[in-house]
């Protein structure tokens, strides 16, 4: 309790023995965890604690993240770094200056601002929907992407499988129910996974291919749990839960949104929903690469079935809840699970990944444009960011219109 006391009052400077220098040098080469236990004194059934964060928002465990880093991805430990707090501190200021104000949360996620685009390229989906207010709630018409009198068509349930280059066009071959199918056209931008690509073009050059598979996905864990009433997450008295011990790190009440038409629940007598994030990337600092640790907890969400999840739910929110009048059996009336091994664009991580000239990233090699096919993708901005996929959007727009 005193270092954790210590550590978060700000009162001493943990690398007091190091110069300014040296201290630059120590935070971006030192892993957060190792400083937690070095120099806080924090024993390894501790830093857990400090540890659920990051898993959480990056995959991989403050292990394989630099102090610096890991603070300016929200860990704590500003306080502990005596002058190099007000230096990073100004820099994380300025970053949530950025963000202030312009954060909008739809309550189906990212699948609103799909909907809102296809919606705005072809009306006849969804003719009466009005846009933001009423997004959500709106039913589409999925019959009427596809065809032939628009001039945009969106065709679904259909497998790209090769793409390439033919007497000056492209050929995209796909399945779609089970027929093998061909389009022909004049421009291509594929926004598909990373890794995908190098498969479905064969032709690309070997150094293209290996920076397109440099990186490795974040895999992670959704969980949306409704429950019959929020009485019980009421009488517990917060809205949100850390649990580092637990198989879904990240305990939550559903973002209470009211846009898109949705309207949350009015009060703890209403249904609610429980929503609970796992990071299945291993923590234990055992070893290996961000990437080696990223695909062995894919190969652990492949592993686990629904049966498994739905246990590790009903185990973990009993235990959270249950003096509170919870009952498991009763108060669950439902339970999604999305296993997603294929989740967040790999970010580049100090401790793992070189400083590359400018130009010669995996991500820049692997981007680059190969013939009149363009690359769009997170992967491609190296950023698990929706911002970052309007980025690389454009850029392969622009790159299609010069040709």
């Amino acid at each position: 309790k005193n270092k954790l006391i210590r550590f978060f009052g700000g009162e001493q400077d943990f690398l007091d023995d190091l110069s300014l220098s040296d201290k630059w040098d120590y935070v971006n080469s030192t892993s957060y965890n190792q400083f937690l236990s070095e120099r806080i004194g924090l024993s390894n059934s501790t830093i857990p604690i400090l540890d659920a964060h990051l898993l959480v928002l990056n995959g991989p465990s403050g292990w394989n993240h630099t102090l610096l880093e890991a603070v300016m991805s929200g860990s704590p430990g500003l306080r502990a770094m005596g002058w190099l707090a007000d230096f990073v501190d100004t820099i994380g200021a300025m970053l949530v200056d950025e963000l202030a104000g312009d954060v909008r949360m739809f309550p189906d996620g990212n699948a609103s601002v799909a909907r809102l685009l296809v919606q705005k390229m072809i009306p006849s989906v969804a003719p009466n929907m009005k846009g933001f207010e009423d997004v959500a709630i709106t039913r589409f018409d999925y019959s009427a992407l596809d065809k032939s009198e628009q001039p945009v068509r969106v065709r679904l349930n259909s497998t790209a499988v090769g793409v390439r280059e033919a007497g000056g066009q492209v050929q995209v071959e796909y399945v779609q129910q089970g027929e093998a199918l061909r389009v022909t056209t004049n421009h291509c931008v594929l926004a598909c996974y990373n890794d995908l690509v190098p498969h479905l073009c064969p032709e690309m050059s070997e150094p293209q291919k290996e920076g397109l598979s440099y990186g490795e996905r974040a895999p992670f864990v959704y969980a949306n749990v409704l429950l019959d009433n929020g009485a019980a997450f009421s009488r517990l008295g917060v809205m949100f839960t850390h649990c580092p011990y637990d198989p879904f790190q990240w305990v939550a009440v559903a973002p209470t949104v009211t846009s898109g038409g949705y309207e949350p629940p009015r009060g703890p007598d209403d249904p609610m929903v429980v929503f609970m994030m796992a990071s299945p990337t291993p923590a234990d600092g055992s070893g290996g690469t961000a990437r080696e640790l990223l695909r062995a907890g894919r190969h652990k969400i492949y592993a686990s079935t629904f049966d498994d999840y739905e246990q590790q739910i009903r185990d973990q929110l009993q235990h959270m809840l249950g003096s509170y009048g919870f009952d498991h059996e009763t108060d669950i009336k439902a339970i999604t699970v999305n296993r997603i091994p294929h989740g967040y664009a790999y970010s580049y991580l100090g401790l793992d990944d070189p400083e590359w000239e400018e130009g010669k990233a995996p991500h820049e090699i692997g981007r680059q444009q190969f013939g009149r096919i363009s690359i769009a993708n997170t992967d491609s901005e190296v950023t698990p960011l929706m911002t970052a996929a309007f980025d690389a959007a454009y850029r392969a727009v622009q790159e299609q219109l010069q040709l």
